[in-house]
């Protein structure tokens, strides 16, 4: 084997063992979502100190496929009762997300003295890899962007469930203890569940689905729980071991930073997520009693982390998966498609990109 593909797996073996000695420390303590918060917490203190952690994007996109999986199993024929509420949240989704969105954008420029391209594409809360690839398109700093979304989805995955706990005085416990107590898939079941994640895993890539890994992967499964063909759930140590994964990778995002010269990034960008957040309880705490809903299934759903972490602690919740993981996908789609669109409509092209530290969006 060469030199740099050793080199590479030594990363690799590095962070995922940090990632599981996190895990296990969390949850000897008995913390919320303890593997994937112990995994993420660990790994972004050695990538800070300097430590050869690596980001092994196969390897993730495999462990999302498994929890989208798993997202799948949530879809049950009860749920065509609740579709009511599915249809009115969709809405209060798209106008938080516009609210949410325009405060976000205001104050990096307004307070942070960003470029209005790169605010644009920092300040949206879509994907990390869509936003900053289409930000580097439009002129925006590709660095900053992935930075300031990175920071945002390590703050609210780590205070969310912290809040909930705390502040709503709710019981978070081991997603692995919550699965564990479910049936879990064997045999065929478990043969249909490894093809739904293969299937849907390769159709969302070729559809060219936004969040296409987790989303394929959850409407196959979905298809195959609704239909009755399988009714127990993905392995508990599996899915344990995913959250490990998907929490090394956030970890390992942060390697080679340097925090004198990006410490100005990292301020605002977890100003804003804190901002975010306030602004989702708050609407949240307002709307949910409209809806019908519990207060904290419209937090999760409202909330800026990344699909696969709000849906895992929406499992640990043992709230509304399907609710929650449906409506951040509508966030993902809206912004996706309509971020490159508002942006060309404001005319923030390339050309206004030096001096526009002052400007007001």
């Amino acid at each position: 084997m060469p030199a740099p593909a050793i080199r590479k797996l030594v990363r690799l073996a590095l962070s995922l063992l940090l990632g599981a000695v996190g895990g296990a420390v969390f949850f000897y303590f008995n913390l919320p979502l303890a593997w994937m918060l112990g995994s993420m917490t660990f790994t972004t203190i050695a990538a800070l100190f300097g430590a050869p952690v690596t980001l092994h994007m196969p390897l993730r996109m495999a462990m999302v496929a498994v929890l989208g999986t798993l997202l799948g199993s949530a879809f049950t024929p009860q749920i065509l009762d609740r579709l009511q509420h599915w249809s009115l949240g969709v809405v209060t989704m798209a106008a938080f997300v516009t609210v949410m969105t325009a405060v976000s954008v205001f104050f990096l420029v307004r307070v942070g003295k960003m470029d209005r391209n790169t605010a644009f594409f920092a300040g949206t809360p879509g994907g990390l890899g869509e936003m900053t690839v289409v930000g580097e398109q439009q002129g925006g700093d590709p660095r900053t962007i992935a930075l300031v979304h990175a920071t945002r989805i390590f703050v609210v995955v780590f205070l969310l469930p912290l809040y909930l706990a705390t502040v709503n005085d709710l019981n978070i416990p081991n997603t692995a203890l919550v699965l564990g107590s479910r049936p879990s898939a064997e045999g065929w079941e478990l043969a249909i569940l490894g093809a739904c994640a293969v299937t849907g895993y390769y159709l969302g890539r070729t559809l060219r689905l936004p969040g296409g890994q987790i989303l394929g992967p959850l409407l196959i499964s979905a298809a195959a729980y609704l239909s009755g063909l399988v009714d127990g759930r993905p392995p508990a140590n599996l899915i344990a071991v995913a959250q490990v994964i998907i929490g090394s990778a956030i970890g390992a995002r942060f390697v080679g930073l340097n925090l004198r010269e990006m410490a100005r990034p990292i301020v605002l960008a977890l100003c804003s997520a804190l901002v975010m957040l306030a602004m989702a309880a708050a609407f949240a705490t307002v709307i949910a009693p409209l809806l019908g809903l519990p207060m904290h299934a419209l937090l999760l759903a409202l909330s800026p982390g990344g699909l696969a972490e709000m849906s895992l602690i929406a499992l640990a919740l043992n709230v509304d998966t399907a609710f929650v993981a449906t409506m951040h996908l509508v966030r993902i789609l809206l912004i996706v498609t309509m971020a490159p669109i508002v942006f060309r409509v404001l005319k923030w092209n390339t050309s206004n990109r030096k001096g526009a530290e002052s400007d007001v969006p």
